[in-house]
């Protein structure tokens, strides 16, 4: 094992000692997690050589190669140090994600963690945990929303494989969500959720549609311009519903006739997808349209999306040019009403 890895272990090891029961057995299962990938990465090269390897597979990675060398040379990401490995976990999802808020609030609960600062979500290795945590929050009062994610970055301290639960994914899909995480290798201020995770969606969108255009693939490109658009119509919907709720939990109605409107407003916003669902065509957004909606489903969304528009303005102010564009989202401050 590479001594930056057990270097990273003992680190987070170390941090145990003070912490409760459930704190500790968090923090087991976390590295156990991680050990687990470690364990079962093997090195790309070998298995693209190899003639009994699965053709798609084999197609996949030399597609990653791709994207990891575009990352490197044009969009100043750290292409070459993940995603030269391939790790077969058996399981759709490599962790499961918990969001959770308040019922009369958008404001995020959070966790402490000792190397990244307070996040706005916790993760787990093995469904059952999540769905615990699901439920002893909601039996406190929370709004709790959560889900399988197929890939995540471990910041630079470790070498993050591909996995099987993303590298069956159309291309641009791939491309997308290895920007994302390589830019949370390049960039990530601890326990700031928003800014990480919207910069990183604004910076892989703009970088999809760079990749998609120098490798000529121009159906694919005019295709995915089209899915921002779409993307954006979903989230003017969830921004008109944010300021609806925000509004009415800093009312001073009583709770019951607020939970009342709550629960209104969240019926017009599931209907708004499916008027948005007809005029787009196909089955898209199921989930939201037929989902129990609360207020985790939001805090979820804006976390990930709510500051897109704002980096992406400052790359437009850095001409395009990401190496000067990190220089300055290293010190940017995020406008506090967007």
């Amino acid at each position: 094992m590479p001594c930056r890895m057990i270097h990273a272990l003992t680190l987070l090891l170390a941090s145990l000692a003070a912490t409760s029961c459930a704190t500790i057995d968090f923090y087991t299962q976390a590295v156990s997690g991680q050990m687990e990938i470690i364990r079962k990465s093997k090195p790309s090269t070998p298995i693209i050589a190899n003639p009994n390897t699965d053709p798609t597979l084999r197609q996949k990675l030399r597609t990653i190669e791709n994207i990891r060398q575009f990352a490197t040379d044009h969009l100043a990401l750290p292409g070459h140090s993940s995603y030269d490995r391939y790790a077969d976990l058996g399981r759709d999802h490599v962790v499961w994600v918990l969001h959770a808020a308040e019922e009369f609030s958008l404001k995020p609960k959070t966790w402490r963690y000792p190397l990244l600062g307070e996040l706005d979500y916790r993760g787990y290795f093995k469904k059952e945990d999540t769905l615990a945590l699901a439920t002893q929050l909601r039996e406190q009062g929370y709004d709790v929303h959560s889900g399988g994610v197929t890939a995540y970055s471990t910041l630079g301290w470790f070498h993050d494989p591909v996995l099987n639960t993303f590298v069956r994914d159309a291309d641009t899909d791939l491309a997308e969500l290895l920007f994302h995480e390589l830019t949370h290798r390049r960039l990530f201020r601890r326990g700031q959720t928003m800014f990480n995770e919207s910069m990183a969606n604004a910076i892989a969108e703009e970088g999809v549609k760079r990749w998609l255009a120098h490798q000529g693939r121009t159906t694919e490109l005019k295709n995915y311009e089209a899915r921002l658009v779409r993307r954006m119509q979903f989230y003017q919907q969830i921004d008109t519903t944010r300021k609806r709720l925000d509004a009415l939990y800093q009312s001073s109605i009583p709770d019951p006739e607020k939970r009342r409107r709550k629960a209104a407003i969240f019926a017009d916003l599931k209907s708004s997808f499916l008027d948005l669902r007809r005029q787009w065509g196909g089955r898209g957004l199921e989930s939201w349209i037929h989902g129990d909606l609360n207020n985790a489903h939001l805090v979820a969304t804006l976390t990930y999306h709510e500051h897109i528009p704002t980096f992406k303005s400052l790359l437009a102010e850095c001409d395009g040019d990401f190496e000067q564009f990190f220089r300055k989202a290293k010190h940017f401050k995020l406008p506090e009403n967007p």
